[in-house]
């Protein structure tokens, strides 16, 4: 079994190292993802190959498909594997909450074989601080 293995990172202060088995989908990636942030996983999201505007993105996958909610017949994220997607050295934006604009980038570290039929998702390490999901913006600075 091939385990991806894929660097989330949020600006300069915060990354995080994550293990994930090549046959999980699109969506298994963005629950691990939003487990390595602390974030709770509760808004829809999208993978785009344009990482810095994501409407010029000539490859995406959302979560909008999987509902039937697809403006230009994208794939979902469901159904789409890991493997589909990632080969080493591609970058995805990861875009989650399109109402508080979280962007995060995923990088493809490597692919390895290896000899466990278990499915893998885990998080093998974390950097720095990551952002809150949702700061109090009543605090006086």
């Amino acid at each position: 079994m091939k385990i991806h293995t894929l660097l989330l990172s949020y600006d300069k202060q915060f990354s995080a190292t994550l293990e994930i088995s090549a046959a999980c989908s699109l969506y298994e990636l963005a629950e691990l993802s939003i487990k390595a942030l602390g974030f709770d996983f509760d808004h829809a999201f999208g993978f785009y190959d344009n990482l810095t505007n994501i409407y010029c993105s000539k490859e995406k996958y959302t979560l909008f498909a999987d509902m039937g909610e697809s403006e230009d017949g994208e794939p979902g994220v469901k159904n789409t594997t890991v493997d589909a997607v990632f080969t080493p050295g591609k970058k995805m934006c990861f875009y989650f909450d399109y109402g508080d604009d979280w962007y995060f980038q995923l990088n493809c570290q490597s692919i390895v074989e290896q000899s466990s039929r278990r499915r893998a998702r885990k998080i093998i390490g974390r950097k720095g601080q990551p952002p809150e999901q949702y700061p109090d913006l009543d605090e006086k600075e």
